[in-house]
């Protein structure tokens, strides 16, 4: 996965470029940088690279002109679930922990780097994941302070001295390209590639022109910077979002979604889908979910199918007066009739189970009166030596189909999203099992949402890592172990993108 990550350079407020670093060769395009951002993010973009050129040539960034202006570019990063990555004047570390606090996702670092060793020691050990480190090169000597002085220190021997200090995130520029529309500088990538450690990430900057140079540069590097090839129209809205679902098919924010399973009007919660505990009112827990930033809830009628009867769709359309998040609905559907009767309670999907084993053709129906993104197959399983087997009617009836091919099978019939739970770590909270997830994603091709035994943030982000495109947790939530505003911030700084 490589980064496509556009550049807002900000002098005074506005969006400009300097031609090879030069402040008084100056290009202004644009006065309106947050309507700016909102463009990038709806090509696909998820990274944007900014900034502040007024800080990086005063050495001041509370103080500038552009401050303001970057409070507002961050929050609007926020509402996207996208992520900015700042330079420009950022020299103390009071700066950088009320950026990170803002919600900032990188802050760049360059002339800390060489200019003051003991704080740049200190802000590695307490931000070593929140900091990207930039080596702007010009004939060989890097350069500090917005470009303007010259180190005397030659790139690969800085490179390696910060590698050596825990370094793993790199910007290098060279500055003689920047702004020139000349092609990057390919060498020195190529040159670095070769001695770099393998986790070690390098986004390249400076001189993108067109396609061609991004694609080429890419060989070496994680990442790319573009600016002037945007704003002078060498490359298009059209070709942003070419490149991103080229190099970072997987950009869609992942979703986190609270399950509530609902017996005799209660939300409650088991082990193993045994020894059922009450969990609360389903409405409040409902509202309580949409205020804290869920991105979907799930409804399953736990017992609907055991006891023959529909489900509870009084506390459905209560739930669509008080929510404004999309919410699912399983249990107890058997035909498209049902499927009807829950779309229109205000749900945007039904979750079918039991009656997709015992009457197929419901999935197709479903998909073509209402869409595939309607119709979510459930599918439960339990490990059986190397594979795993489909269980239905809330856990208690084994089918002996193979989950990976009954999943296959489901999307074929036009199932537009899998909700497949390990019932074998269901509330455990022992981690959902990492090895389905990745053989059912490497089959299916529609998003999957992984059920069933997390207990840490890790787990979470381990189940996307394997393929999910959500994660979905009931007791954790609960109970507030873990909280969903928490989780995504955790999420976010380990590069998943999520929505705040």
């Amino acid at each position: 996965m490589k980064k496509i990550i556009p550049a807002i350079d900000l002098l005074n407020g506005n969006v400009v470029r300097l031609y090879k670093g030069d402040f008084d060769k100056i290009n202004n395009y644009s006065k309106r940088p947050v309507e700016l951002l909102k463009n990038f993010f709806n090509q696909g973009i998820e990274q944007i690279h900014v900034i502040n050129l007024n800080g990086a040539k005063s050495g001041e960034f509370e103080n500038g002109p552009n401050y303001e202006v970057i409070r507002s570019l961050i929050e609007e990063s926020k509402k996207w679930g996208s992520k900015i990555q700042l330079g420009g004047g950022i020299r103390t570390e009071r700066t950088i922990r009320e950026l990170l606090g803002l919600g900032l996702y990188k802050v760049i670092i360059g002339t800390i780097a060489i200019e003051n060793q003991t704080l740049f020691r200190n802000l590695m050990k307490k931000y070593n994941n929140d900091i990207i480190v930039a080596l702007d090169v010009l004939n060989g000597n890097l350069r500090i302070k917005g470009w303007l002085e010259d180190t005397n220190i030659t790139l690969e021997s800085q490179f390696k001295n910060l590698e050596e200090q825990g370094v793993s995130n790199f910007i290098i520029t060279d500055v003689s390209r920047d702004g020139t529309l000349e092609g990057p500088n390919f060498e020195i990538y190529k040159n670095i590639s070769n001695i770099k450690h393998p986790d070690t990430k390098v986004i390249a900057s400076g001189g993108i022109s067109n396609l061609n140079d991004i694609n080429q540069v890419l060989h070496y590097a994680d990442g790319v910077i573009i600016g002037k090839a945007f704003y002078s129209n060498k490359l298009s809205n059209k070709n942003l979002r070419d490149l991103t679902k080229k190099y970072d098919p997987t950009n869609l924010a992942k979703r986190i979604v609270p399950c509530l399973d609902i017996k005799d009007g209660r939300v409650v919660k088991g082990v193993q889908y045994l020894n059922l505990k009450d969990s609360g009112d389903p409405v409040e827990l409902s509202r309580f979910y949409n205020s804290e930033g869920a991105d979907e809830l799930v409804f399953l009628d736990i017992s609907a199918t055991l006891e023959k009867r529909s489900i509870l769709y009084q506390t459905l359309r209560k739930v669509a007066e008080e929510v404004y998040i999309p919410f699912t609905v399983g249990g107890g559907i058997r035909n498209l009739n049902d499927i009807t009767n829950i779309i229109n309670t205000g749900a945007e999907k039904v979750s079918i189970n039991t009656a997709a084993v015992d009457n197929p053709k419901v999935i197709t129906e479903g998909a073509q009166k209402f869409g595939s993104q309607s119709i979510v197959c459930a599918i439960d399983v339990k490990k059986k030596a190397d594979t795993w087997e489909v269980y239905i009617k809330a856990g208690t009836e084994s089918t002996g189909l193979d989950a990976i091919e009954w999943a296959k099978e489901v999307v074929e019939r036009g199932a537009g999203e899998l909700l497949v739970t390990s019932m074998d770590r269901d509330g455990t909270q022992l981690g959902y099992d990492f090895k389905l997830i990745q053989n059912l994603t490497n089959v299916i091709s529609v998003p999957l949402i992984a059920s069933g035994g997390a207990g840490n943030y890790e787990h979470f982000y381990e189940a996307i890592k394997a393929g999910a495109e959500a994660v979905l947790a009931a007791s954790l939530f609960h109970t507030k172990t873990i909280k969903i505003k928490d989780l995504k911030s955790y999420l976010h700084k380990r590069d998943i993108k999520v929505r705040f």
